[in-house]
């Protein structure tokens, strides 16, 4: 029981952070990267991507796991992620473990406080309000799965390499080659993981070897270069031969040197001051570019890593006999380390993103956690050298372990209050566009949420709201051009989307907009021309594929309509109006048996679709077999007894069998729904003759 105890506290402490989350909305990536991802829908999909490493497919297969339990109700996605994140706080835990069991080779440590650290790390990050972004945003679990194998490989190299029992020493093998697995399983959800070797050898320098840091590393020398030589390899390869690149991921089109000077103040101002004090948290964080070396946000982030570096450079070389400040500083080089993979010299998408934390976020529990326990052996020894006020100094002890609690206990509402904005897309971004009011981005998304919403007159004013910020902003641009569209002022959206285009050209959405605006007011040419740039610039585009083989179908171009609805159709393979357009485009070349197989696909996937109904009669109509057609007819009638048209032809068909009570009765029916038909007046003559 008392080993279970731990365990057992970190699952209740997760489900009370993160219980309030299952029934939050997709957001933001969430919808390129899981909903519009086709990919991630059906486990027949798996051979797709699973080979594609530029695009980790671990985390791509781990969301096409959540279609097959839950299709796209966010509930399974969340539970994933949270099961993802309580397996991170365990190998925290066990990860500490770890570090003491080699401490204590060296140390005794039975009954130290010191046995404290494991856990207390472990809740800490638990409960940190830093880690909402990586665990409630589902697209980011990227971080919180890779993050499971860095631990994972850590534990399982060490259990290997320096096994001591015989029993160990004969499977020692089997654990190094599993670290190698895991490492390079790790490597496959993301990237960060190329720090781990850094991270192997820091662990080796704090927790096993006893030499100082020169003999250390004259040592080590030869496993440090083939690790350098490694991970230049891995950037390398990302940088010249992956698909899209590395160093030109950024839309802020930054330079190295850019970059860079900007990321040596996102670590103090943004990171180390969001583990530190966990609050003003955004997912715009809206940190200004540093170009110039005179820039003081600059000259204070260095001062301040500085200062830092300078500490764990004092500990680091106090710790080679007694490792008394081992834990302290393992948890900040692991810091700098994990975060150099996304704060370095390589342009990102964007210059902070709270997610990136989450990794870093072990060696600040670590930290956290270490100093803590330290305040508590302070205490004590406190008590034991002044035992003529050993009341007072019980109740500060008692203290100590109250603010323990309270530390752990304000992460936790943190947590769940943070929680709380990540409920859907407006709450998300007018939270972001309050924290970021001169960043035109948190306008635009929230503006897309209100589109969603159909509060279109909300969303025109938060897209008005980003251009006047950056008038040029194609996203706002293309996004007014849609809403438009949706309200039938096509001239306007014609004009939005043309604007957004010139700003960028590739952009598929714009042209997507364009098409669909062009294809309303009639140019069916030029529409036709921009759904197919649509598609060009984003080959996965399966909107457009739809609407391009439905405009096709209207302009007879058969071929091309069953060329687009098959694409479309491998991408959504159960949709039931792609069926029908992909039926109607064979009934028109007159094939007929592929036009009735996909007509009935329709009817399984959609029994409420009418149409494909009422076109497979008419084909069975045309053929003579008029029981199949009139079967199908009466079905759609009882689903929707006022369509004229199955009326009349139910009347017809009845005609034909010699039943002219139920001809009569449909087609006065017919009649009745349609009293001005231009046929009307010759089945009202038919009426007289049969009299």
């Amino acid at each position: 029981m008392k080993k279970t105890l731990p365990y057992l506290a970190m699952v209740f402490l997760i489900w009370l952070a993160y219980g309030n989350t299952l029934q939050h909305s997709f957001h933001f990536d969430d919808i390129p990267q899981i909903l519009e991802k086709p990919w991630i829908r059906g486990l027949d999909k798996i051979p797709d991507f699973i080979f594609s490493y530029s695009q980790r497919p671990l985390v791509i297969l781990s969301f096409n796991i959540n279609y097959a339990v839950s299709g796209f109700k966010e509930w399974s996605y969340h539970v994933f992620n949270i099961t993802f994140h309580l397996l991170v706080v365990f190998l925290v835990y066990r990860l500490g473990k770890t570090i003491i069991s080699h401490i204590s080779q060296e140390t005794e440590l039975t009954d130290n406080p010191i046995n404290k650290i494991p856990l207390l790390a472990a809740l800490i990050f638990a409960a940190h309000p830093l880690n909402t972004q990586a665990v409630t945003y589902i697209s980011s679990r990227s971080s919180v799965m890779a993050t499971i194998f860095y631990l994972i490989t850590i534990m399982l190299f060490f259990e290997g390499v320096y096994a001591k029992k015989e029993g160990q020493i004969k499977t020692k093998y089997l654990f190094v080659v599993g670290a190698v697995i895991s490492f390079a399983i790790g490597l496959l959800c993301k990237l960060i993981v190329i720090s781990l070797p850094a991270i192997l050898f820091s662990y080796h320098y704090y927790f096993i070897s006893n030499h100082n840091i020169k003999t250390w590393i004259k040592g080590q020398w030869k496993r440090i270069f083939f690790a350098v030589c490694l991970l230049a390899s891995a950037i390398l390869y990302k940088k010249y031969f992956s698909v899209g690149g590395l160093l030109g991921a950024s839309i802020l089109n930054l330079t190295t040197w850019e970059y860079f000077l900007t990321q040596l103040g996102v670590i103090p101002f943004e990171y180390l001051r969001k583990m530190l004090f966990p609050f003003n948290l955004t997912i715009e964080p809206a940190f200004q570019v540093i170009r110039d070396w005179k820039s003081i946000v600059l000259i204070s982030g260095i001062f301040i890593l500085g200062i830092l570096s300078f500490g764990w450079i004092k500990l680091s070389s106090s710790q080679r006999r007694s490792k008394k400040y081992s834990f302290e500083a393992f948890g900040i080089i692991w810091i700098l380390i994990t975060l150099s993979p996304s704060s370095s010299f390589i342009p990102l998408l964007d210059v902070s993103a709270e997610h990136r934390v989450y990794l870093p976020l072990v060696g600040f529990s670590i930290v956290s956690a270490s100093l803590l326990i330290r305040l508590q052996i302070f205490i004590q020894q406190s008590i034991k050298n002044n035992t003529q006020s050993i009341c007072n100094s019980e109740k500060i002890l008692s203290m100590s372990g109250i603010f323990i609690f309270l530390i752990l206990a304000s992460l936790l509402i943190g947590t769940r209050e943070r929680n709380k904005v990540w409920k859907d897309e407006v709450s998300l971004w007018s939270d972001a566009k309050l924290k970021a009011p001169f960043v035109s981005r948190p306008y635009n998304n929230l503006g897309e949420a209100y589109d969603k919403l159909g509060n279109y007159n909300m969303a025109i004013a938060e897209f008005e709201a980003a251009l006047r910020l950056a008038p040029n902003y194609f996203y706002a641009l293309s996004n007014l051009g849609n809403i438009y569209g949706k309200k039938k002022e096509y001239a306007r959206s014609i004009l939005y989307t043309k604007k957004a285009l010139q700003q960028k050209i590739d952009y598929a959405p714009g042209h997507y907009n364009l098409a669909k605006a062009l294809h309303m007011t009639g140019n069916t040419k030029k529409a036709m021309e921009s759904y197919e740039a649509a598609i060009q610039y984003n080959p996965y585009f399966e909107e457009a594929f739809f609407n391009l083989g439905f405009l096709a179908l209207e302009l007879k171009q058969l071929k091309k309509s069953v060329d687009n609805f098959k694409k479309f159709l491998k991408m959504q393979p159960n949709h039931p109006r792609a069926h029908y357009g992909l039926g109607t485009s064979y009934a028109m070349m007159g094939n007929d048996e592929d036009a009735k197989r996909y007509y009935k696909n329709a009817i399984i996937y959609d029994s409420e679709f009418l149409s494909p109904y009422i076109n497979l009669a008419n084909i069975h109509m045309a053929s003579g077999n008029l029981v199949a057609a009139k079967n199908l007819l009466k079905i759609v009638l009882l689903k929707n007894p006022s369509l004229a048209g199955v009326h009349k032809n139910l009347g017809l068909i009845y005609m034909q069998e010699k039943d002219i009570a139920n001809a009569k009765n449909h087609l006065k029916e017919y009649l009745r729904i349609m009293p001005m038909a231009q046929d009307a007046l010759a089945i009202k003559s038919f009426f007289k003759k049969i009299k």
